[in-house]
């Protein structure tokens, strides 16, 4: 199974750097809506939509929205976001849908009383994971575009090295000595161990860049803006674990061989994305 992932791994992170490069908008947009498009059907499994032809009603009306939303979001956003209300109110609803969701996380299971049950209510909860998440790194990856191609591209490898630098500090430092369980009710294999070495290896990395950088007056914000987007990865991920043990599933799907779906990939992104784009909008400089 591990080396199954890495190979699967070794293969997928070339690709997904060269997408987001590479790729013009156009391609990109494409490039993300599939595989966003993919994790809709996967959150279609936990919704208990009844048949292939529900779940498939679900991913065609997320496509839907998509195609709405990049047909009225500019190409090349303009700054500062708040000039874009439609963005703006996107990337806000996905925000607080985080805050909702951490506290979802924290009162499980009492809190299933007030979402298990609604088939359609799980629907909504899965885009509002989703589409704010899809709207940002679109965002995102348009930052500065008329300037440099490049600009928006750095900013989402900035945003997937946090993300990664989180997980891979959760593992090496949790899976030996993890000790204290975080929220066992709600993923037993996560322990407070293991967020306090992700929380470390991204304070690493943070450091490394500003040592390259040569410590710009903004570093505080970099810190603090590391601190938040960590926790959120580690509850965008425990959101996930939370809407499968309800599911009864130990994978959102079988995607992505020996790593489950493409959900339990991008579900840190996810949760991740949407105040990282506010972050940017607000912290960036570009004009």
């Amino acid at each position: 199974m591990f080396k199954q992932r890495v190979i699967t791994a070794l293969i997928l992170a070339p690709l997904a750097l060269m997408a987001v490069f590479y790729l013009p908008l156009a391609g990109f947009a494409l490039f993300i809506s599939a595989a966003f498009l993919l994790g809709a059907w996967e959150w279609s499994g936990f919704c208990g939509l009844a048949t292939k032809a529900m779940r498939w009603v679900y991913v065609a009306l997320t496509a839907l929205i998509l195609v709405l939303l990049y047909w009225q979001l500019p190409v090349q956003t303009n700054w500062p976001v708040e000039a874009n209300t439609l963005l703006t109110s996107l990337l806000l609803a996905g925000n607080a849908w985080w805050l909702l969701a951490i506290v979802l996380v924290l009162t499980y299971p009492r809190s299933q009383k007030l979402w298990a049950q609604s088939d359609w209510g799980k629907a909504l909860m899965g885009w509002l994971t989703l589409i704010p998440a899809w709207a940002a790194v679109m965002f995102i990856r348009s930052t500065d575009y008329a300037a440099s191609t490049f600009t928006g591209a750095w900013l989402i490898c900035c945003l997937l090295l946090l993300v990664w630098a989180a997980d891979i500090g959760g593992y090496i430092v949790g899976k030996p000595f993890g000790k204290h369980k975080l929220l066992p009710k709600v993923s037993p294999g996560k322990t407070i161990e293991g967020m306090l070495g992700g929380l470390a290896l991204v304070a690493i990395v943070v450091t490394v860049v500003a040592q390259l950088q040569d410590w710009p007056p903004q570093v505080g914000i970099w810190y603090i803006a590391a601190f938040l987007l960590t926790i959120l990865s580690v509850f965008g991920d425990l959101t996930e674990s939370m809407f499968k043990r309800v599911a009864g599933k130990k994978d959102s799907g079988a995607f992505l061989p020996g790593h489950g779906g493409i959900l339990d990939r991008i579900d840190s992104l996810t949760a991740t994305a949407p105040l990282f784009a506010i972050i940017v909008a607000i912290y960036g400089g570009f004009y």
